[in-house]
């Protein structure tokens, strides 16, 4: 697998919720607090409890539109791609890509929670993301660069 795309998959994971993932830090960052200050440890709980679980990638709408070849891999991911949350890792798969990653909820009040992913070299990744009231959706904005844009999952039953 190369370096682009083992961002990708942060990205939609944590773009993705992450996809909203995401609109905290505003970029990726070489160290990050656990928490937020003043988060309610009982809110990032229960953030972090609706999230785990399977979810496929349905839609990921960068904000600024990719390189055709990046495009391509993109299109061939939305769909097929299943991230599973699992307290703390998260685990990518698809037919052409699979990655596991840290995560880790930042902040949360009811159905918003912010998502963090830090790469292999350092730098976290940052995604808002709203999760339906259902608990079936979650709707994401990937908040760094060069992963900014905006996405949804679906629960996988």
């Amino acid at each position: 697998m190369d370096r682009t795309t083992v961002p990708l998959v942060t990205a939609l994971v944590t773009v993705l919720l992450l996809p909203a993932t995401l609109a905290a830090c505003g970029g990726p960052s070489a160290a990050s607090p656990a928490s937020a200050p003043g988060a309610d440890p009982r809110d990032l709980s229960a953030a972090d409890g609706r999230l785990q679980g399977s979810w496929r990638l349905v839609d990921f709408r960068p904000e600024v539109a990719p390189e055709p070849m990046f495009q391509a891999l993109l299109a061939s991911q939305v769909g097929a791609l299943v991230v599973k949350f699992d307290h703390g890792q998260l685990y990518a798969d698809s037919p052409t890509f699979h990655t596991t990653r840290a995560y880790r909820v930042v902040t949360a009040a009811g159905p918003l929670f912010t998502v963090e992913s830090p790469d292999a070299g350092g730098a976290v990744f940052t995604s808002s993301c709203t999760i339906s009231e259902d608990g079936a959706h979650i709707t994401f904005r990937g908040d760094s660069d060069p992963w900014r844009g905006t996405g949804s999952l679906a629960r996988v039953p």
